[in-house]
């Protein structure tokens, strides 16, 4: 399993390991300052959600052991990991985690490698915190073809290698049995058909590595989700906000690279004739001009589709990795929390109720019954990003078939305020692309704001709200994080209902 850490090994600087092979796959330029200037690297901090993703994935591997009872795992790190797993093979372990080869400049650590003895090979298990339904990506397929390479390198021969994954199937029911929660698939096949694209790389990036400059980041092309973790150390003359943050731009290589080898990095920079997609038109307006583009009456008649009582709903969720509520499948967004402000009238008062699960079991049905209590029969439910709104309510509706009925009709009855900013009939440079709630807020009501909250965003929502669980807290910790995570959500449905009002002026 790789995590993809900034960090640098030391004591493998002279070799290729697999996280830097993965680098160069990505970037060359990542890769040779990871070599060659470390310290630049190191210098990046891991966003919240990479450390989640690290945490989770590191959580399955612990899981993919348990499929080995007699696994031994090497604990050792760098070169004295490779000894260690030396005197592992010497004494014919059939099972190692962790096992830790060096050969020909290149170094890596195997999750799971396992001994198959009625055919006298070695199968190399893979151990990816992802789910079998989700589509294969290359970058898996690159990091175990490395694998098998570099252990032929070393005189090991393998024959099979697998991926293992969690199995999106499964329902926790009690104690988890590793063998119904995870699932192998067989990537030889993969392997054989990738071996020779993967080994020109890698003497590639060998080559790389030795050059006393790094080459061009050609992330410079690309589209800024998909920027290497060192483009602004690369390409400090790219503002924060350029070119790259074009609506959907990704989709338009050429329209890119045109612009880059015009030197039009900021957005003002692109001429006033230059041809745009309808989409990307408006963005690139409204920041050339400081005009702000409103569709007045596209405005007015989605806003007449919003009938009394109105409703505006948010949850926060906690996707772990391996269930921990019974019910609940791998990666499910199960609502821990939701904030409500009613309004029953246009000159009514408006009324919050809200729920957070503090006790540690599943939140499930207390919060939708609690849900089914606040939510009546008639009246809009406004949301922002009705797909992620209306997957939890079938979740929760799976969950609490007795409220169902009701769950499916708070879905028909929502209306997606994000839409008319997703639409471009709202279209503001200061929202520089985004119809986010974060985007649209200091906008349209500047006296609202996140910046001053302890928790600011859903992924710390989500992280604090696990610690006040699962984590032993005292109780005066667990309600300052409870309060917080109250005053948060609260905050999110206050700002639907500002940003509705605002609306209703226009």
């Amino acid at each position: 399993m790789t995590t993809y850490l900034n960090s640098i090994n030391p004591i493998m600087a002279s070799h290729i390991s697999k996280t830097d092979f993965l680098a160069y796959m990505q970037c060359p330029t990542h890769f040779w300052l990871r070599k060659n200037k470390p310290e630049e690297v190191e210098k990046i901090p891991l966003s919240d959600f990479e450390k989640q993703i690290v945490e989770q994935g590191i959580e399955v591997e612990q899981w993919a052991r348990k499929l080995y009872p007699s696994g031994t795992l090497v604990t050792s790190r760098e070169v004295q990991a490779v000894e260690d797993t030396k005197n592992l093979l010497d004494a014919e372990t059939k099972v190692i985690f962790q096992a830790t080869f060096e050969a020909d400049g290149l170094y890596a650590m195997v999750d799971i490698l396992e001994w198959d003895e009625e055919n006298s090979y070695w199968i190399v298990n893979e151990v990816k915190g992802t789910t079998s339904k989700e589509v294969k990506k290359e970058i898996h397929y690159q990091d175990a073809c490395f694998q098998k390479i570099l252990l032929e390198k070393a005189d090991m021969p393998v024959g099979k290698v697998q991926l293992i994954e969690l199995n999106k199937e499964f329902a926790k029911d009690g104690e988890i049995d590793p063998i119904d929660l995870l699932i192998k698939s067989d990537i030889t096949e993969e392997m054989g058909n990738m071996e020779q694209d993967i080994l020109l790389h890698i003497e590639n990036a060998k080559k790389v590595m030795q050059n006393d400059k790094p080459p061009l980041c050609e992330c410079i092309y690309k589209a800024r989700n998909h920027h290497c973790p060192v483009f602004a150390y690369c390409h400090p003359h790219v503002p924060d906000y350029s070119v790259h943050d074009i609506c959907r731009i990704g989709s338009s290589p050429k329209k890119l690279q045109e612009m880059i080898d015009n030197d039009w990095l900021s957005i003002t920079d692109i001429p006033k004739e230059y041809e745009l997609s309808s989409t990307q038109q408006p963005q690139v307006h409204v920041t050339n001009t400081n005009d702000v583009i409103i569709h007045e009456d596209k405005i007015r008649e989605e806003l007449q589709r919003i009938e009394y009582p109105i409703y505006f709903l948010d949850y926060e969720t906690y996707p772990a990795a391996i269930p921990v509520f019974d019910g609940c499948y791998p990666f499910q967004q199960v609502p821990f929390q939701y904030s409500l402000h009613t309004l029953h009238e246009p000159e009514g008062e408006l009324v919050h109720t809200e729920y957070l699960q503090t006790k540690d079991d599943n939140p499930m049905k207390p919060l939708a019954e609690k849900l089914r209590a606040d939510i009546g029969d008639t009246g809009t439910v406004i949301v922002w990003n009705k797909k992620f709104e209306g997957k939890c309510n079938e979740d929760l509706a799976n969950f609490v078939p007795e409220l169902a009925e009701f769950l499916h009709g708070v879905n028909n009855r929502f209306y997606d305020l994000m839409e008319i900013f997703s639409k471009q009939h709202y279209v503001h440079k200061d929202f520089k692309g985004s119809s986010s709630i974060k985007a649209v807020l200091p906008v349209l009501v500047p006296d609202l704001s996140y910046t001053d909250l302890v928790v600011s965003d859903g992924g710390m929502a989500c992280s604090v709200w696990k610690q006040m669980m699962f984590d032993g807290l005292s109780e005066q910790e667990q309600k300052n994080i409870a309060a917080n995570l109250l005053e948060y959500c609260k905050l999110d449905t206050i700002a639907m209902v500002e940003i509705w009002r605002a609306l209703q002026l226009i």
